[in-house]
């Protein structure tokens, strides 16, 4: 879901972090962040991860178990966590959309920081995502699914579940709530599918119409948005 390069500019380029900075990492999971910053922050720099799930934390726990001194992890509940303002910087990452009331987090993270401290989100815009996906067939039409996908994402939205468009509302939240220097990018990682393995390892893990799978190839976008902002 990542291009390593990518990756990369966001953390010395767009968020700038050039210095020893303690990051929070709000529903770590099994880590997958840290894997992808450890290696590109400053020595003396510090992670602590936090998830409510306890068997993605021991994951986490032994897949960094050699890096005890400067990652740690913790399984708690969000909505009951207390935040401390201790850390230069709170991130996230496909955590806000499974949540009803977003804005308590973003209050969190922003809580978690310091004064001038970033707080990151990263989170989908399945929107955008839809309109990335091509696919090789005479049978493929870009509008097929507009219709179920939009009775599909506004009855998750009213039931209380998932917000697909969760990723472009997240500056507007961060504006609303006082974070200032809010800025916004776009992951450029692109799933490409040819090959019959990929097409097959693709069609597991996220599916599409059985009309297409004898398709010569698919594309799809990984539309992730980050958005940013610091704490005044």
């Amino acid at each position: 879901m990542w291009n390593d390069d990518y990756f990369e500019f966001l953390v010395k380029c767009v968020w700038k972090i050039d210095r020893p900075v303690k990051i929070l990492d709000y529903g770590c999971g099994y880590g997958f962040l840290a894997q992808m910053l450890i290696p590109l922050i400053s020595k003396g720099s510090s992670y602590k991860g936090i998830d409510i799930s306890e068997e993605l934390i021991n994951d986490a726990r032994e897949r960094f178990k050699n890096t005890k001194d400067i990652v740690s992890f913790e399984v708690a509940d969000l909505n009951d966590y207390i935040p401390t303002a201790d850390y230069d910087i709170a991130i996230c990452q496909s955590l806000l959309r499974h949540l009803s009331t977003p804005e308590v987090i973003i209050e969190k993270m922003i809580a978690s920081v310091k004064p001038g401290g970033l707080v990151i989100c990263i989170e989908p815009s399945r929107r955008l995502e839809n309109a990335g996906l091509y696919i090789d067939s005479e049978l493929f039409n870009p509008f097929e699914k507009d219709d179920f996908l939009k009775e599909r994402w506004q009855s998750e939205l009213e039931a209380g579940g998932r917000d697909f468009q969760i990723g472009m509302k997240i500056p507007v939240y961060m504006e609303k709530i006082g974070l200032k220097n809010i800025g916004v990018r776009l992951n450029d990682y692109i799933d490409y599918v040819c090959q019959e393995d990929e097409k097959r390892r693709f069609i597991k893990d996220y599916g599409t119409d059985s009309k297409y799978v004898k398709a010569d190839s698919m594309l799809a976008a990984r539309c992730h948005v980050i958005s940013y902002g610091t704490k005044s």
